[in-house]
């Protein structure tokens, strides 16, 4: 079989909840975009157009019985929303700093350094199994799951604290406020994303429905997102 019966539940959460995020995601990069095409409003709209891009292909693997694509498919999701991250890593270092020194050059070099490490996830042995055993639910190994982790710190980490940096340098009230909606928003997708993480690793099916309920939240993290920077950036 190519595909397999979904539960309401499970359908719910794919193709009304995901679905819907990511549709959200698309039409608030494209509304950057049309907003102006400098380098700044790129970067920015890449991370929403990225997460989109993950979640479209979450929903397109989901139904699907094909091992080897449905395991290649949930790994390039899992890229997706992980490399996003680097485009709010690069913004808040253009804001910080600008970007006569926040270069292309430098830009495509961090991209190649963090794109070759998560790469780095296809080549452990066994690391993740979606098949008829697992209801084609990803399950992940141990190690497999510590690799992500590190991963996803080695980015979460220094874009919070450019963040915080960025907030620390605002002098005018109204864009401090707007600008703690951003770093609030930005908490929230990094919280989804390690929850992801640890539910893919435990397979408790009480755990993924608390994860899919929680991820509910990524639909008021766009909006905030959107509010604290990009109807400011110029």
């Amino acid at each position: 079989m190519v595909f397999f019966q979904i539960d309401l539940a499970r359908f719910i959460t794919i193709y009304i909840v995901q679905l819907g995020m990511g549709i959200i995601y698309f039409i608030i990069g494209i509304v950057i975009l049309r907003r102006s095409t400098e380098r700044v409003n790129q970067i920015f709209s890449t991370f929403y157009i990225m997460s989109a891009s993950a979640t479209f292909i979450n929903v397109i693997y989901a139904s699907l019985t094909i091992r080897l694509i449905v395991k290649y498919l949930h790994f390039f999701t899992f890229f997706l929303f992980c490399f996003a991250i680097l485009y709010l890593l690069i913004f808040n270092l253009i804001l910080l700093k600008s970007e006569a020194i926040v270069t292309i050059k430098k830009h495509n070099l961090l991209a190649i350094i963090y794109g070759g490490a998560l790469f780095g996830l296809v080549f452990i042995p066994k690391g993740m199994t979606v098949d008829a055993s697992t209801d084609w639910r990803p399950v992940w190994s141990l190690p497999f799951f510590i690799y992500a982790i590190i991963i996803e710190s080695c980015l979460i980490i220094p874009t919070l604290y450019y963040s915080l940096q960025v907030y620390k340098n605002i002098e005018d009230k109204l864009l401090k406020k707007r600008f703690l909606f951003y770093i609030i928003a930005t908490l929230g997708y990094f919280a989804i994303l390690y929850l992801s993480s640890i539910s893919n690793y435990l397979n408790d099916p009480s755990f993924r429905l608390l994860t899919s309920i929680t991820g509910l939240s990524l639909f008021v993290t766009a909006f905030l997102l959107y509010y604290g920077v990009a109807r400011q950036i110029k």
